[in-house]
């Protein structure tokens, strides 16, 4: 599809059939950041708190955007519960990611599409670099390998 706009609708559609929809699809932002913290197959506590960083900025810029309370941070938590209890099936995490780029990044804002992925880019790099700060002194500098190609297949994809 060629058509931004229908490219958005059909994602939309097949969200819903994933069960999110509404105000939930601005959610949808999150998903390469789980996929960030699952990639070294463990959430870590450090990984946590970025996501939670990123959680709460994000539901104030929807907010903010919308002119008015369109989520809540007990709507983003309740979004999150699924996919941070336990590892979620990397493939799901693909398909849901591969909606990101409709959804949210095909605005006729060019300016705050780019904005939007920077800061999606720069929380996945964030929780990156969280999971090698609380590593031993000699892993310290590096990424987990499993993340690194995390990180570049979001980067392909969003």
């Amino acid at each position: 599809m060629d058509d931004p706009a229908a490219e958005r609708t059909a994602a939309l559609a097949e969200l819903k059939r994933f069960g999110i929809s509404g105000a939930n699809v601005y959610l949808i932002d999150l998903i390469p950041l789980i996929e960030m913290i699952w990639a070294d197959g463990e959430a870590q506590q450090a990984e946590l708190s970025q996501l939670e960083s990123f959680v709460r900025a994000h539901v104030a810029r929807v907010n903010a955007m919308a002119g008015q309370p369109l989520l809540s941070y007990d709507d983003a938590h309740r979004f999150l519960s699924g996919y941070l209890e336990e590892r979620p099936d990397p493939e799901l995490m693909k398909t849901l990611r591969s909606f990101v780029a409709p959804v949210r990044l095909s605005s006729s804002d060019s300016e705050q599409n780019d904005a939007t992925r920077r800061c999606l880019m720069n929380a996945c790099f964030e929780i990156a670099a969280s999971a090698a700060a609380g590593s031993s002194p000699a892993e310290a500098e590096r990424f987990d390998p499993d993340e690194k190609r995390t990180y570049f297949e979001i980067i392909e994809t969003i």
